[in-house]
């Protein structure tokens, strides 16, 4: 918990992001609103992950302090890293596939305040688990991080915020193309669908995630 004297003051944070209500990610058109829950969920290899990191990019590229609860043990820094997060302006924190301890540690840092982000990852946990988290749990984020600066954003497998989540983003994967031929062949694109759960899109959107192998 070292990490944590990294952590901007509220007031130093709340004069910096006044003017700033949300959180443009740039990639997937998508405005996310700072002081509430977003909800990012699908299936495995869906682009969860590419749109946090995305945001991850954007936030800790500008100055800020965000943190990251990687309850499956699913989050890759090397991955951050070429996806264009500074490293030094994240916390992360490992709980080992420990539902109880992957929400405690959401609570103590959104206790904590100062973060631009928190990324409470679910990606990899059982479902069964998950059902059993009081839905009191997300309330309470959601009251902490009130008329703060801060982005609380989830993503899992399935829907699990409810009526806490301000915005619930559901992402299918629609087409996978590759180059190369044989067993040696590299991902260069994802062809993805989203679609807002809370009605704020419409009709579904289509984007798309371009891999870049370049600095690997």
């Amino acid at each position: 918990m070292a990490h944590l004297s990294l952590v901007k003051s509220l007031s130093h944070l709340k004069e910096e992001q006044r003017f700033i209500d949300e959180v443009l990610v740039e990639p997937f058109g998508l405005s996310l609103t700072r002081g509430s829950i977003a909800e990012v969920v699908g299936a495995p290899s869906s682009g969860k992950t590419s749109i946090a990191l995305s945001l991850l990019a954007k936030l800790t590229t500008s100055g800020e302090i965000c943190g990251v609860v990687d309850a499956g043990h699913s989050f890759d820094p090397q991955t951050a890293y070429l996806s264009g997060v500074i490293l030094e302006n994240l916390l992360w924190v490992r709980c080992e596939n420990d539902v109880e301890k992957a929400f405690m540690s959401a609570d103590y840092l959104v206790q904590a305040k100062g973060f631009g982000c928190v990324w409470l990852n679910l990606s990899g946990l059982p479902q069964n688990k998950l059902r059993l988290v009081p839905r009191t749990y997300w309330y309470r984020y959601r009251s902490r991080i009130k008329e703060t600066p801060t982005l609380f954003l989830v993503t899992a497998e399935q829907p699990v915020t409810g009526s806490a989540s301000q915005q619930s983003f559901q992402l299918e994967r629609e087409e996978a193309r590759w180059s190369g031929t044989g067993r040696f062949k590299l991902l260069r694109e994802l062809h993805l669908k989203m679609h807002s759960r809370k009605g704020h899109f419409g009709p579904a959107v289509r984007t798309r995630i371009e891999m870049d192998y370049s600095d690997v």
